[in-house]
């Protein structure tokens, strides 16, 4: 799956920030530097010109990402709402880029946190692992794995927003339009 984030596209991670890789110079190992590298835009721009290629390119935009994008390009005679940034990314990541489908991962987010909340209400009454841990970004949770192994007993085990939004587009929508 092909993620949005921070002004760039991904298939593989949410882009940790600056200021994480200060503190944590072991964020992105070589293997995962590798992976990256494999799935840069210039492979995702590749598959999107490549009319052989019979994978189905999707892009899923965080709501943050398009909160950010409409307060950068907002006016004040002409604000801009993440609503309307998502629909301009829709009409250019179809008919410019050639992306398939676009969606975005808000609906993923409430399933996430619903998972969250019954994930926290079975701990609190089976009397273990409190406080809760849990985070939408794979960086930090990565980063807590990493350097804060007495952490994990107390993070949870709920997928992420993206997590979420990728099993959604692989099984569920990759059933509707004949993909496995």
């Amino acid at each position: 799956m092909i993620a949005w984030h921070a002004g760039m596209l991904l298939l593989l991670k949410q882009a940790p920030s600056t200021k994480f890789f200060e503190f944590n110079s072991g964020c992105i190992t070589s293997a995962e530097s590798v992976l990256i590298t494999l799935q840069s835009h210039t492979e995702v721009m590749s598959v999107l010109s490549d009319e052989k290629d019979e994978r189905v390119a999707i892009v899923s935009f965080a709501p943050q990402s398009l909160a950010s994008l409409a307060a950068v390009y907002s006016r004040s005679d002409d604000p801009l709402t993440p609503r309307e940034v998502l629909h301009r990314m829709r009409e250019f990541c179809t008919e410019v880029l050639g992306f398939a489908y676009v969606f975005d991962t808000t609906f993923a987010r409430h399933l996430a946190l619903r998972e969250h909340v019954k994930e926290f209400v079975e701990r609190q009454r089976g009397g273990f692992g409190l406080p809760m841990l849990a985070s939408a970004c794979p960086g930090w949770i990565c980063y807590a794995e990493k350097t804060h192994s007495e952490m994990i007993p107390f993070i949870a085990k709920t997928k992420s927003p993206q997590q979420v939004m990728g099993t959604l587009v692989k099984k569920w929508i990759g059933r509707r339009i004949g993909k496995k």
